[in-house]
């Protein structure tokens, strides 16, 4: 049968399926737009499902944030390209937005909400798609930065009420050392005990091939244990704007308290 141009035009816009896909579908229901539509749907299910397997370690961090709330959300792609796509942009800001509007923050619960608008944009770009992950914090003062749509931050915090001057600048550029230097605790006391038994015996194993006597090992050990407490916190970082000063120091001197901070990289730990 022969399907003209325009009835094909007319079900891509309906679906948004390739005009291959929709010239076939409309062949295969004798010209019939709902069959062709059924039929697509059939097919997009079955694409979806050989691509469900595939690794996706490309794409893009979305951003949810009013005064309350604020999320991220990892969307993933199997290339780059896709995740310049328009529908996987647009996809992804439906899906954060929803999250944070109705404070639906389980990944099982959204993933159930998008699954077959999910598998439905799968079918059209070809590609797997996952929404890995999602991060939200809630408060008063949430500042949120989007690095390169790559990295994501959240800070929750609080200024000194006679403070106003460059009040969001200054949490913008908290949110932004956190992109830069990946801290991974608030401060020691958020350091697991684990984390820093472990360090300790690593350091000192590394001490002990020295051969310098015990006083001298337990001092090395100690102050490497305490370089490293030093890189992995936020406070105690050198402040990437001005490394004469740590985050501590920035706090202290803009009257600023930072409760808690989230940050998310594409494709980080697959």
């Amino acid at each position: 049968m022969e399907i003209s141009k325009k009835l094909i035009q007319e079900l891509r816009i309906k679906t948004g399926s390739g005009f291959i896909d929709c010239k076939t579908a409309l062949q295969k229901s004798n010209g019939n737009i709902d069959n062709a539509i059924d039929y697509l749907r059939t097919l997009g299910s079955c694409i979806a499902e050989r691509k469900l397997s595939r690794k996706t370690e490309f794409g893009r961090i979305f951003l949810y944030h009013d005064k309350c709330v604020g999320v991220l959300l990892e969307l993933n792609s199997e290339t780059d390209f896709v995740a310049n796509n328009h529908e996987f942009k647009t996809f992804g800001q439906i899906v954060v937005d929803y999250a944070g509007t109705n404070k639906i923050f389980t990944l099982n619960n959204l993933n159930n909400i998008f699954n077959s608008q999910r598998i439905s944009l799968i079918s059209r770009v070809r590609e797997n798609i996952i929404i890995r992950r999602m991060k939200y914090i809630t408060g008063n003062t949430i500042s949120a930065y989007i690095h390169s749509n790559k990295i994501g931050v959240l800070v929750k915090g609080s200024i000194c009420s006679s403070v106003k001057e460059n009040k969001d600048q200054n949490f913008k550029h908290i949110a932004m050392h956190i992109a830069a230097s990946h801290p991974l605790f608030l401060s020691e006391k958020d350091i697991p005990k684990d984390v820093i038994e472990r360090e300790m015996y690593i350091q000192k194993n590394i001490a002990d091939q020295t051969g310098k006597n015990d006083y001298v090992i337990k001092s090395i050990v100690q102050g490497r244990v305490n370089k490293f407490i030093n890189d992995v916190t936020l406070i105690h970082q050198k402040f990437i704007m001005d490394p004469k000063i740590t985050i501590n120091d920035y706090l202290k001197r803009n009257s600023i308290s930072i409760y808690s901070f989230v940050r998310i990289q594409v494709g980080e730990n697959i």
